[in-house]
């Protein structure tokens, strides 16, 4: 028996089989997620097969449905050629179908045409005309753009750095969809002892086939031995996927241009000593000629390049001591910033002050130049902690203060990395301060009580209203008063002077350990929070399709009340262009620029169902339009903002509540008092 006609045909013949009684052809067109035309086309094609075979025959019936007639010996045969032919590929999601377009054509060197990937893709050509608009808009991130020519077919524009920055990108989704990489890649043994993970592995071998990734992985290698700078896993993977992105455009006569300039400042550092060594090694391994142009690209890489420490405390005094003045400033404001959102105490952690120096030393110069380091630990970051994640977020305009640059999400990511593992460092327990009026010994006595029911509970101090005023806010965490207290500078909780079970589950439910990210579920913050939320800034139930849409929605809003100049929305959708604001929890936080701000305020859009931002699905946006130089207040909402986006509950209420009055309520914790 001759091959089928196409992959798509075994699909069908393997339903057929299995059917006991006639099935429609839009049954089977739905099966297999291509148009009832494209099936009936493949009937027509198996019935021209089997025309001289007796033993075998497709029936059809109008009404009634089409069904296999087959002999037993027929039927055995059909059985074993199938198992014998190629596995075939099910048909893949609209956004798996995009990514997989976008890995055609920047694979490629040559032009694709709509049929081919309609043909590897078992759609028809209506469908993959649909599919480039999406593609164009993930290529326009890039400032790419796609070539459609009748009778020429599809290629990817642009600059050189950009197509390679992309190309970069698209490694980092594909290694992480499994469904692709079943779509896109074959198995391979690999050898547990290289640098490279598997999943990255596999991706590039497809990407790149004729690049020997393993003898680039050794000249890595031995580029630390010699020049003595140890890479963390993420940059040398990086660097590894740079150096095979080069060697494959420049033997595609794909080479890139550096400004003079820029080529002349970086000439002097000792980076680009490492990166003319690693050319050198390059051109002799792979018998390749390495431009200076693209020896300058790679000194970038390096400069960005995060390098694995092994601190020890000994060594923190010098490292500090050395650094750059401007970069130990920008540290030391960051940690300051984040200790005020969330209400901790780091000044004792020198290592956090060290390690976050040595991460942004590198960090500055991936910015500067439009670099990425990949962090294979931010959707977790994001999901897990969204509280650090956002109080990280809020760094974002210091970078912006000191260096001109945009922060983006992976930076943000390794932020709060440093962050979390100081929280770790810090004392597990939280630390209470007792008010109560009944004298000494009563105050004692609800000490001694909650610290026995309630194992995270640290009791500092004892003391009356009146001495509670005059005490350091930093050396506590939380206040127990047996009376009314209106106290705002920490979160206060009222209970009996006996300690009831009741009074235990309160104090659980409100204390904040290492584990939830040190925050507060109910903060009070003055009555900045309910100056910022406006009932006539809150929009619930929007049908909206896109990110663009929502800010822009939002966004001029905000113009016409006179709250932000109308470039703010430019800046917003900019800034997300470079990174997403998704935060986790179906929440993303879009901000612009803050000197484009007039009044401080947040709008918010509460979606009648989710949309992808940037691979998460997020239905609650909160736009906001915060201007930093209004004071410390604003720093001081972070708190109990960042607090609610850590609270399941809070935003559950935000999309069961339709009252606009309600929302508000949520929002500035007023229905919770």
């Amino acid at each position: 028996m001759e091959n089928f006609p196409n992959d798509r045909c075994v699909e069908i013949i393997s339903i057929l089989i299995n059917e006991e009684k006639p099935i429609t052809i839009n049954k089977i067109a739905n099966k297999l997620n291509v148009s009832s035309k494209t099936i009936r086309n493949d009937l027509n094609k198996l019935n021209d097969k089997f025309i001289d075979n007796k033993d075998i025959k497709i029936e059809k019936k109008p009404r009634v449905g089409v069904w296999l007639n087959a002999s037993l010996k027929g039927r055995d045969a059909l059985i074993n050629k199938i198992n014998k032919n190629k596995v075939y590929n099910k048909p893949y999601s609209q956004d798996k179908r995009h990514i997989y377009i976008i890995k055609r054509l920047l694979q490629s060197n040559k032009s694709l045409t709509m049929k081919n990937i309609a043909d590897e893709l078992f759609v028809s050509r209506v469908t993959i005309h649909k599919d480039l608009e999406e593609v164009e808009r993930w290529l326009s991130k890039y400032n790419l753009t796609l070539k459609r020519k009748q009778n020429y077919g599809i290629e990817v524009l642009g600059d050189e750095k950009n197509w390679r920055k992309a190309a970069a990108d698209l490694l980092v989704i594909l290694k992480n969809d499994e469904e692709l990489k079943d779509m896109l890649s074959e198995s391979e043994d690999i050898d547990p002892t290289i640098r490279i993970d598997y999943e990255n592995f596999i991706q590039m071998k497809e990407l790149f086939p004729d690049v020997d990734l393993r003898k680039i992985e050794t000249i890595l290698i031995e580029a630390e031995k010699n020049l003595d700078f140890l890479l963390a896993d993420e940059a040398f993977q990086g660097l590894l996927v740079h150096i095979a992105i080069s060697m494959k455009r420049l033997k595609q006569n794909k080479d890139i241009s550096m400004d003079e300039n820029q080529l002349l400042a970086i000439k002097d550092k000792n980076e680009y000593k490492v990166a003319k060594w690693l050319a050198e090694k390059i051109e002799e391994k792979f018998n390749i000629t390495i431009p200076e142009s693209e020896v300058g690209y790679i000194t970038l890489h390096v400069l960005g390049a995060k390098v694995q420490e092994d601190l020890h405390m000994k060594e923190t005094k010098d490292i500090l001591d050395n650094i750059d003045s401007k970069l130990l400033e920008l540290a030391k404001e960051i940690i300051a910033l984040i200790e005020n959102i969330l209400s901790v105490d780091f000044s004792e952690d020198e290592k956090l002050l060290t390690g976050l120096v040595l991460h942004l030393r590198p960090a500055i110069n991936r910015l500067k130049y439009g670099l990425t380091l990949r962090n294979p630990l931010l959707e977790d970051i994001k999901m897990k902690f969204p509280s650090v994640f956002g109080a990280a977020w809020a760094s974002s305009v210091l970078f912006e203060k000191y260096y001109g640059v945009k922060v983006q999400e992976e930076e943000i990511g390794y932020i709060s990395i440093h962050i979390g593992a100081a929280l770790e460092r810090l004392n597990n327990k939280t630390r209470a301060v007792i008010v109560c009026s009944s004298g000494i010994g009563t105050a004692q006595l609800v000490a001694v009580r909650l610290e026995r029911e309630v194992n995270e509970l640290e009791i500092v101090h004892t003391t009356s209203v009146h001495d509670i005023k005059n005490m350091n806010t930093l050396d506590f965490d939380i206040v127990i008063s047996t009376i009314p207290l209106n106290f705002k500078s920490k979160p206060t909780i009222k209970i009996n002077p006996l300690v009831t079970e009741r009074d235990v589950k309160k104090v659980k439910k409100y204390i904040k350990n290492v584990e939830e990210t040190r925050n507060f579920n109910k903060i009070e913050l003055e009555d900045k929070k309910s100056q910022l939320f406006k009932e006539d800034l809150i929009f619930k139930n929007l049908k909206i399709e896109s990110v663009e849409e929502v800010i822009k929605k939002l966004g001029n809003k905000l113009v016409s009340k006179g709250y932000v100049d109308k470039d703010f929305i430019k800046s917003a959708l900019d800034r997300e262009n470079i990174t997403s604001t998704a935060v986790g929890k179906g929440v993303a936080i879009p901000h612009g620029t803050e000197k484009l701000v007039n009044k401080s305020t947040i709008a918010v859009a509460i979606l009648n169902k989710p949309i992808n931002w940037s691979g998460n699905k997020v239905d609650i946006v909160f736009l906001l339009a915060l201007n930093f130089e209004t004071g410390d207040s604003i720093r001081k909402f972070f708190r109990g903002f960042y607090s609610m986006l850590d609270n399941e509950k809070t935003l559950n209420n935000l999309r069961n509540n339709n009252k606009k009055r309600d929302l508000l309520n949520i929002l500035t914790r007023k229905d919770e008092k």
